[in-house]
């Protein structure tokens, strides 16, 4: 058998993706009866994988570390030579995910230390599992705005993985529930032109109390949220050149071309049309 990465899919970021958000490089599984040995990238990125079946080790920069099947994980530096030792006459089966983005360097800062993160609840391994899923059902389909879900995923593991080191400078107490419920609505359907009455609606609160809480809680305004939001989602889309700029504007539910392209420019200082001439670059 050797090596057999007949489940992993690659992905080729655009190049919106590549500048502004996390992109997933490649993930799936892979199975081995051999060594498997990589030399360092030369280009920042990480490797988040677990082991589905067998027993093996993995060494990195001379240090082993045991690999079994549990509630534990590993996030490796790309650009460290790493190999993939299975145990001998027996299979080591991993499957994971590769990714980069502009913040992979910080990233692997906060999480300094051991590779190996192992999970107390058995729900978070869990959920680190059902991400992989869901981004594997993303970059095999790969639809219109795929990118910026595939950011708010990885995004999320991350999350898990700060949450596991104990590295969250912010309580969670400190994000009040009618903040939560408000930023889950958002972020859930981050297209919508979103209303005031209807966010003061789910937080369950007057409007003015509602901005004076999310502003406390956030250090920002609720306006600049939505604002940047919206934004972000814009740039996305803008990189996927199968759309207008027309289309683009009516799937932000912008009136109009005009009203976008004028959003646009207010908050970059450029047009859209211009900012996909940047991304060719």
């Amino acid at each position: 058998m050797t090596i057999s990465p007949s489940r992993l899919y690659f992905a080729e970021p655009s190049a919106a993706a590549r500048r502004l958000l996390w992109h997933a490089l490649s993930l799936g599984s892979v199975t081995r009866d051999e060594p498997e040995r990589h030399a360092g990238y030369d280009k920042p990125g990480v490797f988040l994988f677990w082991v589905v079946a067998g027993f093996g080790t993995m060494e990195v920069e001379g240090t082993e570390y045991p690999l079994a099947r549990g509630n534990c994980c590993w996030l490796v530096d790309l650009r460290q030579p790493r190999n993939y030792l299975p145990e001998a006459g027996g299979l080591l089966h991993t499957e994971g995910v590769r990714f980069s983005g502009p913040g992979v360097e910080a990233w692997l800062e906060m999480l300094r230390g051991q590779p190996d993160f192992h999970f107390n609840e058995p729900k978070d391994m869990a959920a680190l599992r059902r991400s992989l899923r869901r981004l594997l059902a993303l970059v095999k389909k790969q639809p219109a705005g795929y990118e910026w879900e595939v950011h708010l995923i990885l995004t999320h593991i991350l999350g898990l993985l700060l949450a596991n080191r104990q590295l969250l400078s912010v309580p969670q107490a400190e994000i009040v529930p009618p903040v939560a419920r408000v930023l889950e609505a958002v972020l859930a359907n981050p297209v919508r032109d979103w209303k005031a009455r209807e966010l003061a609606a789910i937080a369950h609160l007057s409007y003015s109390r509602l901005r004076e809480l999310f502003r406390r809680s956030q250090h920002q305004t609720l306006h600049e949220f939505l604002q940047r939001t919206r934004l972000d989602q814009a740039r996305l889309l803008l990189g996927d050149r199968s759309l207008s700029i027309k289309e683009v504007a009516a799937q932000l539910n912008f009136s109009s071309e005009f009203y976008f392209s004028h959003f646009f420019r207010h908050a970059t200082g450029i047009s859209p049309t211009q900012f996909r001439e940047d991304c060719r670059t």
